[in-house]
């Protein structure tokens, strides 16, 4: 088998206890070592980590030079947020492997990088003048805005509630990987969280954090009200 580092990557310290976002990366990593014959030989999980300060990064490529191993993330924005981030990594010369996109290569990434740096960079001056553009109407932003936020997360934690029994159901029949989860929620015709679309293992995803948010909400609770 082919040695490989994981490099898992999540934007606070919070994330990185809970696990939110690190498990989808943890799954989709695991999976595409196991139907192509990598073995993992180490993981490093980066937290809090800044734009030029990575070192949880530089410690995953000296590992990969150590062991001759490939550099495997879970997705292109784990390795780095614009385009010169990433292209130091690829300058290394090591190995790299995209899991939701294995078949890049040197070029192909450099490509991806751009195109989302540019994507970001024009969602951002777009909300910037939507925003602008509000307050010139005299619109109060902020208020709305949270109270909105908190109603969505609500009803996205009772539509992940809803469904829990139909996943558990569904690893004790042995569908556990994310993309036959999403095959398996589609062929039922289970409706998503926003109505009228389909499931992809990118909202299965998100779909198993936020179960496995709560199941550490309910630990935790537990445990304190055992030591009041």
């Amino acid at each position: 088998m082919l040695p490989a580092i994981a490099y898992y990557r999540v934007s606070t310290d919070r994330q990185g206890k809970s696990g939110l976002g690190l498990e989808a990366q943890q799954i989709a990593v695991r999976q595409y070592c196991s139907l192509n014959n990598y073995h993992l030989v180490s993981d490093v999980i980066e937290i809090k980590s800044t734009r030029k300060h990575r070192s949880g990064l530089s410690e995953a490529m000296e590992l990969c030079r150590q062991n001759r191993a490939t550099l495997i993330v879970a997705r292109l924005d784990r390795l780095g947020r614009d385009v010169e981030q990433i292209a130091s990594v690829v300058k290394s010369k090591i190995k790299i492997v995209v899991a939701d996109n294995p078949h890049a290569n040197e070029l192909t990434i450099h490509i991806l990088a751009a195109v989302a740096q540019d994507q970001r960079r024009r969602i951002s001056e777009t909300t910037k003048e939507a925003l602008a553009a509000a307050r010139k109407r005299g619109v109060e932003l902020g208020k709305n805005g949270k109270c909105l936020s908190v109603a969505n997360r609500k009803a996205a934690d009772e539509f992940a509630s809803q469904l829990s029994p139909l996943i558990m159901k569904f690893r004790k029949r042995g569908i556990i990987s994310i993309r036959a989860v999403s095959q398996e929620l589609n062929r039922k015709g289970v409706p998503t969280f926003r109505k009228g679309g389909k499931w992809h293992p990118t909202t299965v995803y998100t779909l198993i954090n936020r179960l496995n948010k709560q199941q550490i909400n309910h630990i935790t609770y537990q445990s304190h009200a055992k030591h009041k």
